[in-house]
């Protein structure tokens, strides 16, 4: 995913660069270029770091708020240990970066934990 957006990144800030190519001066042109490709680049990084810290804060709000207990940290520490267990097993039945696996399976705890959470209030 990194990957795939760094690319996507830079390809944006190479069409937002290419309006320097109007400009008829050879040095002038090259600093806009540059110029435009950082600030774009920056920008696209900048906003992705912003948008992953709020996910971040959010996700430890709800652990915080739902989940701060011994049961959770045992459920983190087996689907991990699960996971790096059977992790080649994993990659030839689901084809799926076992990162994200295990991100998911926790998405899937804390849904059930929240849901039951509310149940009981």
């Amino acid at each position: 995913f990194i990957q795939t957006f760094v690319g996507w990144t830079i390809d944006a800030g190479h069409s937002a660069a290419q309006i320097s190519t109007k400009i008829p001066n050879e040095i002038i042109a090259g600093i806009i270029y540059w110029l435009l490709m950082i600030l774009v680049v920056g920008i696209c990084v900048a906003g992705t770091g912003i948008l992953a810290i709020l996910i971040e804060i959010k996700v430890i709000e709800l652990y915080k708020k739902n989940c701060w207990d011994v049961i959770t940290l045992l459920m983190i520490l087996t689907s991990a240990a699960v996971i790096i267990y059977f992790g080649e097993v994993i990659k030839k039945a689901l084809s799926i970066n076992l990162l994200f696996f295990w991100l998911i399976l926790q998405g899937i705890y804390l849904t059930i934990r929240r849901y039951i959470s509310q149940d009981t209030d």
